[in-house]
């Protein structure tokens, strides 16, 4: 490696702190910094040994291969090729990842990248605070104390960032350091369930909650009747008073009347038409881009809402793919969850709570197409496994 290209992997390593810290920041900016990005990550050169960290890893190896699927599905899908290389474009996520696994090739940079999104957290925390009392302009309606992302991307990054910080409150050495990460996951947690009414972010952290709760297991045992008496206490308290989560309540009403104008109901019609079409194309699904395409034939009266996703993404990739992309996803989701106990202890933590997060988000979103949501996966997940290093086999 010479000079320039030595400067250009640094400055490669500096752009992914960069790019960890804008993520949860307007759609440009991530743009623009993601650019800046792959700029110098390909000037930087030495493309053999990325290739070879790319192919050491078997994160990296299941991403590249659920994205081969997908253009796989190019070959027999029904939209032209135009449309089916457009909607292939949603997924790119899946080659970003493995290219942030070379990202990072140094620990002080993994670390400083790490804490980044910790710190961006910490700024919208604030921002929502500051809209909620009137110190900043609020949001559109029903995102009034929302900054930056729209309320399901910001459960979910605000959910999963809680995580760490109870993590790093339990871990910590010093009763000073517990004590300020406890307040801070404890601050993050009053915004998101006061201030931010996404279900998604919701549901994840009660999915956290539970992950922590196994992590953690042999210290709750000793104390489970406190643990469950508080978490009942906590919830009971939240689900009454907290105005984000009783602002969904009239969606539920809306279901039983009219299904459409209700964002439960309306994945509930989204769900049975993907399954209507998963099971028209069991093995290989429809092709890429093709759930728009099969929705039309496939919804019957509520043909008329012209879906492009099903906002579940399990279902949009067994349309798409078949049992064949499920069974890809699937394990890519496994694959990390295995390794993750061959990560350093920071880093083994936060990769178990991401398979998670993202795995109980999927349920309800199609988070690997969405462009939040999807590329603070593919980089935070790259980052993470950056720190892998093969088991050497005795000789």
């Amino acid at each position: 490696m010479n000079v320039f290209q030595t400067r250009m992997n640094t400055a490669t390593q500096a752009l992914g702190v960069l790019m960890l810290f804008v993520l949860i920041f307007p759609t440009a900016l991530v743009n623009v910094v993601l650019l800046l990005l792959l700029i110098s990550y390909f000037a930087s050169g030495c493309y053999a040994e990325k290739w070879q960290r790319m192919r050491a890893n078997p994160v990296a190896n299941a991403s590249l291969l659920l994205f081969a699927l997908f253009v796989l599905g190019m070959v027999y899908s029904p939209v032209n090729f135009v449309e089916a290389l457009d909607y292939l474009n949603n997924y790119r996520e899946l080659v970003l990842l493995p290219i942030a696994i070379t990202v990072f090739n140094q620990a002080h940079w993994q670390r400083r990248a790490y804490y980044a999104f910790l710190a961006a957290i910490g700024v919208a925390v604030l921002a929502s605070f500051a809209m909620r009392l009137g110190w900043l302009p609020p949001g559109p309606p029903e995102q009034d104390w929302v900054p930056f992302k729209g309320r399901i991307a910001y459960g979910f990054f605000l959910a999963y960032a809680i995580y760490l910080m109870l993590h790093h409150a339990a871990q910590s050495e010093t009763n000073k350091q517990k004590l300020l990460w406890a307040g801070f996951a404890a601050v993050s947690s009053l915004d998101l369930l006061y201030l931010v009414s996404g279900r998604t972010g919701h549901s994840v952290f009660a999915a956290l909650l539970l992950l922590l709760l196994a992590q953690y297991r042999v210290q709750a045992k000793k104390h489970w009747l406190v643990i469950f008496l508080a978490l009942a206490i906590i919830s009971g308290t939240v689900i009454a008073t907290s105005s984000a989560i009783q602002s969904r309540e009239g969606d539920m009403q809306t279901l039983a009347t009219k299904p459409q104008d209700s964002s439960i109901g309306l994945r509930l019609i989204f769900w049975q038409t993907s399954l209507r079409i998963i099971a028209d194309h069991p093995l290989l699904g429809a092709g890429t881009g093709s759930f728009a395409h099969e929705y039309s034939s496939h919804a019957g009266e509520y043909a008329s809402l012209n879906a492009d996703n099903p906002h579940n993404e399990y279902l949009i990739i067994a349309a798409q793919l078949g049992l064949l992309g499920l069974l890809g996803w699937l394990w890519l989701l496994y694959s990390q969850f295995k390794l993750s106990g061959q990560l350093p202890p920071l880093y083994s933590v936060a990769a178990q709570g991401l398979v998670v997060a993202m795995a109980v988000g999927c349920l309800f979103n199609s988070f690997l197409r969405d462009h939040g949501e999807g590329h603070f996966y593919a980089i935070y997940a790259g980052l993470l496994f950056s720190t892998f290093a093969p088991e050497q086999k005795a000789a």
